[in-house]
């Protein structure tokens, strides 16, 4: 699990990991900390919190916590886009982080946690334009390739079979995520990933638009640009009109169908341990006008192994309000405040 600035998330994070229902003793937890801002206290609070899961005390240190958090935030400030999410959406979440709904092995500590700590050169600011600028996607794309690779390179052990990238800004996920992706026979596999929207935003939407079936136009694209240029999926300056994971998904869709898939979207990877072995690795340059996580599912490919999505199984990215969403927030608020005052 690769971290940055990510400290205001990892209650979450970590609840989603002791919410995995895989066995916790076969599962070693690798995090890597890099390039955070000089007061920003990831490093600090995963060392807390990791210790506090091994020992069984994090719960514990979570809702205590969280008691605080509510109590000295001014209500209706950080959290007040939440009044604008759809109520079916807020209610599943209230649902999946109440301890009632926790299975049996939820507090059993795991095989071992690691902390790694090394930055990569990493000029690129975490708010939400800064990282999905299209002019930046290369370079962020090309350092999160050597972080990915340097963390792998020293936490993957001879006695692992698996290895799950995950996010640390996953807000709900199935806690069998593991075994629902490993059951299948393929070498790489990864869910779909949306995210939750405003109500007056359409509730919803596609978030990790990176695993795709390769198309005639992107390989057409692919050849009227520099060997060094970095296709960025999602973006009108690169219409490669490509078959989006994201895009076929059905709600009411059978979670187990399978496509197979080139590109892969780096939010939630579980792939075998060998292919590591044998040379796949998360490009830190470019490789077939890609880099990173889509141009390790076609490295992967490429190698003659197995890469899958399920377009029906849904896990669900945090909403990070834009600027224009906060300033439209902003501007329905100040709209209620003027017909109460009537």
């Amino acid at each position: 699990m690769p971290l940055r600035n990510a400290e205001s998330v990892l209650p979450m994070a970590f609840h989603n990991l002791m919410n995995l229902t895989y066995d916790h003793s076969l599962i070693d937890i690798a995090f890597l900390v890099s390039d955070c801002s000089p007061d920003d206290r990831t490093l600090e609070t995963v060392f807390e919190y990791s210790v506090a899961l091994q020992n069984g005390t994090l719960l514990n240190k979570l809702q205590l916590g969280e008691r605080q958090r509510h109590a000295n935030v001014i209500k209706g400030s950080s959290d007040l886009y939440q009044l604008y999410m759809d109520p079916d959406y807020m209610n599943n979440i209230k649902k999946s982080y109440n301890p009632e709904t926790f299975h049996e092995n939820y507090h059993k500590p795991f095989r071992s946690i690691s902390i790694f700590r090394k930055d990569f050169g990493q000029v690129i600011g975490q708010g939400f334009s800064d990282r999905h600028a299209v002019k930046v996607q290369g370079i962020r794309r090309k350092l999160m390739g050597r972080a990915r690779n340097w963390l792998t390179s020293n936490a993957l052990k001879s006695y692992h079979s698996w290895v799950y990238w995950r996010d640390v800004d996953i807000e709900t996920c199935p806690g069998s995520v593991i075994q629902d992706l490993m059951k299948h026979d393929y070498d790489v596999m990864v869910p779909n990933v949306w995210r939750p929207l405003p109500t007056f935003l359409g509730n919803e939407q596609p978030y990790d638009l990176n695993s795709w079936v390769e198309s005639e136009a992107a390989v057409e694209l692919a050849k009227s640009l520099d060997e060094e240029d970095v296709i960025v999926e999602g973006y009108a300056e690169y219409p490669t009109w490509r078959v989006h994971l994201a895009y076929i998904r059905d709600p009411n869709g059978d979670p187990n169908e399978i496509i197979d898939i080139d590109g892969v979207g780096g939010v939630s990877i579980l792939a075998r341990a060998r292919i590591f072995r044998q040379g796949v690795h998360f490009p830190a340059f470019t490789f077939l006008n890609h880099a990173e996580t889509e141009a390790f599912g076609k490295m992967a490919k490429s190698m003659g192994f197995r890469v899958g999505g399920l377009p029906h199984y849904t896990i669900w990215h945090i909403y990070e309000p834009s600027e224009d969403d906060l300033r439209e927030i902003a501007k329905m608020e100040r709209k209620k405040r003027r017909q109460k005052g009537k």
